[in-house]
């Protein structure tokens, strides 16, 4: 397990504690964005694909912010138990510097390399 000071928890903890504020905004806009575009379209064929592609991407966008808004509970939850800053894989130490940067990281930097190349990660 990664040796985090309090002070160290506490700074990841309010990164994550604003990453999960701002997405849960950016989802909820985005969809009422989709919808009032679907709404909005005055329902001739031309304007309603337009709506309906529009809607789509606004769609996309908050299914993405929704995958990475269940990373950050996840790390909140992993602060909470006290397994913040391992790998999830390895067991090995996550760099400060790498929590910083990515608070809700929960693999290491090889770990997570390796899973981006599709290789079989360490257990």
């Amino acid at each position: 397990m990664a040796v985090l000071t309090g002070r160290d928890l506490g700074e990841l903890a309010v990164l994550l504690a604003e990453r999960a504020a701002q997405l849960s905004e950016e989802i909820r806009a985005k969809l009422g964005e989709a919808a009032d575009t679907v709404l909005a379209s005055d329902h001739q064929w031309s304007d309603a694909g337009s709506a309906s592609s529009e809607a789509g991407l606004e769609l996309a966008e908050a299914a993405r912010d929704i995958v990475e808004l269940r990373a950050v509970r996840q790390a909140q939850a992993r602060i909470d138990d006290g397994n913040y800053g391992g790998c999830v894989q390895c067991g090995g130490l996550i760099p400060l510097a790498r929590l910083r940067a990515q608070p809700a990281s929960p693999r290491c930097v090889s770990c997570q390399e390796a899973l981006e190349r599709g290789r079989p990660v360490a257990a």
